[in-house]
């Protein structure tokens, strides 16, 4: 059947009503701004109630802005990991990179080994890892780690909730290569600093056996395609990043990509940055991953 046709008089009242709703929504959402950090009193009231819900299980709660730390080491222990490694990377990663901090509460669970790792993943969010070393579960606004065989992870998994916060729709490589950069932070001229580590031997057999895609195709990759890779995506993008952090050119593809709603991919604000094309800077990437050492 036909659609039926409407008379100009009715089409103007219709486009009216269509501006003046457009009009409201806008006034309405320009007077709800976005939810800022969790504030002194929001942190101590969670790490107050997480107290009790854990009292004589043998956890300390202390709170390390924005966050609220929980762990089952002895109590100085927790508290020195929390104003130790835990305050260093997040005033790195604040300076360097992120104007935002999280706009919700999200928790911080560190434990002591493998074992309590497992059981506290299970039993505190019904979780059964993946990983042996930890993980961040933006459902439960927590970052679950076992922080045993040291805090690389803990690092890592820091990217995630700020990249959550200032770049919504962040590609998985790009989100994973900058997270997967810090496993190993070191501090130069004061600022985060990621050395080669040991994702280096998966890029380099992938390279080797001819088994990776182009950049790319690996950039163009959705968050399943990425985590379900049949090669080693988390090392195609670490080093990536990597090679720009080395030649002074990470900061300004992020600020140049998450500036562009229109590079969801982020191929043009890194051949932007680079002032050459993907196809004419991959051999260069390859020549100069394939001569890395650790």
């Amino acid at each position: 059947m036909p659609p039926r046709r409407i008379s100009r008089a009715t089409a103007v009242a219709l486009t009216s009503a269509a501006v003046v709703i457009a009009s409201f929504l806008a006034a309405v959402f320009a007077a709800s701004p976005a939810r800022a950090e969790p504030g002194k009193q929001e942190l101590a009231k969670r790490r107050t109630e997480l107290a009790a819900k854990l009292a004589g299980e043998g956890f300390t709660v202390v709170v390390e802005p924005p966050f609220v730390v929980v762990g089952d080491e002895a109590p100085a222990k927790v508290r020195a990991r929390a104003s130790g490694f835990l305050r260093w990377t997040i005033t790195r990663l604040e300076a360097d990179w992120f104007d935002k901090r999280p706009d919700k509460i999200i928790e911080i669970w560190l434990f002591k080994n493998e074992k309590t790792y497992r059981r506290g993943a299970k039993q505190f969010f019904g979780d059964e890892p993946e990983t042996p070393y930890g993980y961040y579960s933006p459902s439960a606004s927590a970052l679950v780690m076992n922080i045993g065989p040291g805090a690389g992870t803990l690092s890592h998994e820091l990217v995630h909730p700020y990249m959550e916060a200032n770049f919504p729709g962040v590609p998985a490589w790009f989100n994973e290569g900058v997270a997967s950069l810090y496993e190993q932070p070191r501090e130069r001229e004061g600022k985060l600093w990621g050395t080669t580590n040991w994702r280096l031997s998966g890029l380099q057999r992938g390279l080797k056996d001819a088994a990776l895609p182009s950049l790319a195709q690996m950039m163009a990759t959705t968050s399943d395609e990425f985590y379900g890779a049949d090669y080693d995506a988390y090392a195609m993008a670490r080093f990536l990043c990597q090679y720009l952090q080395d030649h002074g050119q990470l900061h300004q593809l992020y600020a140049t990509f998450v500036s562009d709603a229109e590079d969801p991919t982020g191929v043009a604000a890194l051949e932007k940055v680079l002032g050459m094309d993907l196809a004419s800077f991959e051999p260069r990437w390859r020549k100069w991953a394939m001569g890395l050492r650790r």
